[in-house]
């Protein structure tokens, strides 16, 4: 592939949110490129909602003197609005160096409340963006296994047992903030299931994997480190979010390159743009890996 007709897909969100183009309106190829706007939203149960907004990139490299600023790539002037159907509240756009880019909208005042839905408005240069989710009631984790790898003594591998309500069709996505190092919680790679997935005795098991980062991805391993502190994030999510996560999973396992995916369509739930706006139902654990 030549520099000219190089087309690099960004990760530019925490969830590596696909796209491709430079500013508002970049010439490409005799046409002018209208970027999209990519969504990254959520809201817990219990807690406020997190926006995050970027702009579609893609870039048409003529030689090494076009340069890309990432400062560029977030969105920080939309109007973000959220309602439960009842209460509104206009989230707040700040700095944020947990998140890349470093920005996000956030509420301080409407609680993720599990079985309510939740309307998703963004504003911004003339368009408009909306989305809906509800919050799925919380599954505790019943209980956490670790064991050592079969690859080294020093590396554990983490699973979470848990009941799945036979009732109800039920989705679960598991996330993983490991400290020393991680400053917010990562999606755990792999970790998005639905209870197709689980045993006729209705009891789940789930491999908790370190979160897949794009500066680790030529060392990566699943497996936790002796010292390692693990918050596990177990959610039960809706199914939009369900097809979201499983289309990102697939991406990044089936692409010729895992961050630059080529062949799969990750599929969203916001109207007017990219990305997901997904309510969860969540209950964290800790556990420390024996040194």
């Amino acid at each position: 592939m030549s520099a000219r007709q190089l087309h690099i897909m960004l990760a530019v969100t925490a969830v590596s949110l696909l796209v491709c183009s430079c500013e508002l309106k970049w010439k490409a190829e005799g046409t002018v490129y209208q970027p999209q706007i990519a969504v990254e939203g959520w809201i817990d149960e219990g807690l406020f909602a997190n926006v995050i907004l970027t702009q579609s990139m893609r870039f048409n490299y003529e030689d090494d003197s076009d340069n890309v600023e990432l400062a560029d790539i977030p969105i920080r002037w939309a109007k973000v609005t959220v309602s439960d159907g009842e209460n509104e509240e206009i989230l707040v756009g700040r700095m944020d160096s947990r998140y890349f880019p470093p920005f996000i909208y956030t509420g301080s005042r409407l609680r993720g409340e599990a079985g309510r839905k939740y309307i998703l408005k963004v504003e911004y240069s003339g368009r408009t963006l909306t989305a809906e989710t509800t919050i799925p009631e919380p599954v505790p984790i019943e209980d956490i296994g670790i064991e050592t790898s079969e690859k080294s003594d020093t590396l554990y591998s983490v699973n979470i047992t848990f009941r799945d309500d036979p009732g109800q069709k039920n989705y679960y996505k598991v996330f993983t903030r490991v400290t020393p190092g991680d400053t917010r919680y990562l999606p755990s790679f792999m970790g998005t299931v639905s209870d197709e997935a689980i045993s006729s005795d209705h009891k789940g098991k789930i491999s908790v994997n370190r979160a897949l980062k794009q500066l680790d991805v030529d060392g990566y391993t699943p497996f936790f480190r002796r010292g390692d502190t693990v918050e596990i994030k177990f959610t039960q999510l809706p199914e939009e979010g369900f097809r979201f996560w499983s289309d990102y999973e697939d991406a990044l396992t089936s692409g010729d390159n895992i961050f630059f995916p080529n062949t799969v369509n990750v599929r969203s739930n916001i109207s007017g743009g990219l990305g997901i706006w997904c309510g969860y139902g969540t209950d964290v654990r800790t556990v420390i890996i024996p040194k």
